[in-house]
């Protein structure tokens, strides 16, 4: 995804009618045993093995999902919190039913986390990117604030600021990112007075990187 205006990032990629290839798996088994049957005459016995599918598609594929899924996402949660990336990313890399079969949105995203965390932001960018084509589009914030930031470490200050301000007006990383556009205007010269006064403010309650970061701006615009 290249696009950074509201207009570019809400459009879908795709569109016309989309058919769910699973939803039409049974019907196209009928239709092929019925040929089998009738046409080749191919004996109910084999017909019947042939039908031992169904049960392991739709009730033993999901339950394996589910549990594989579960288990990733409590260990990615516990590794996380205790800032082992690598070890999360070579855990990531193990997960090649997950990469193939699971939920490629939250897969994605987890993937961007993890580069984010380990400061390979090209990396996190593409994965991010593809987390978003794998998101609807009403459920994208904070993917799009996660790109933002990415971009942001990465220098590309005007589509990062352009991407902040495509935010819905009641996101909940709205506030952060009004952060992240001061620190942009001090950077580039410009509505300086309201940008000081919005780091000052969120300079007493900021940690970390984010805190180091506005003293900086500061710093340099003064």
């Amino acid at each position: 995804m290249t696009a950074t205006t509201e207009e570019g990032m809400q459009k879908p990629k795709n569109s016309g009618v989309h058919i769910e290839l699973k939803a039409l798996m049974i019907p196209i088994s009928l239709g092929l045993m019925a040929l089998l049957r009738f046409v080749f005459e191919v004996p109910l016995w084999a017909l019947g093995l042939m039908c031992g599918w169904i049960p392991l598609y739709y009730l033993g594929y999901p339950w394996l999902l589910r549990r594989k899924w579960y288990a990733f996402e409590k260990e990615f949660a516990k590794r996380f919190q205790k800032g082992e990336y690598k070890h999360l990313l070579g855990l990531y890399k193990k997960q090649w039913f997950l990469r193939r079969f699971g939920p490629k949105a939250e897969m994605f995203g987890k993937l961007g986390l993890i580069y984010s965390a380990l400061e390979r932001y090209r990396d996190a960018e593409q994965a991010i990117e593809r987390a978003i084509d794998a998101t609807p589009a009403s459920q994208r914030d904070r993917l799009y604030f996660n790109l933002a930031n990415t971009k942001f470490e990465l220098g590309k200050m005007e589509d990062a600021e352009q991407i902040y301000r495509t935010l819905r007006p009641g996101s909940p990383y709205r506030h952060a990112a009004q952060t992240n556009l001061a620190i942009i205007d001090l950077h580039r010269g410009r509505r300086t007075e309201v940008a000081r006064r919005i780091l000052e403010r969120e300079q007493e309650r900021a940690s970390g990187q984010l805190k180091h970061r506005i003293t900086q701006a500061l710093e340099m615009s003064s």
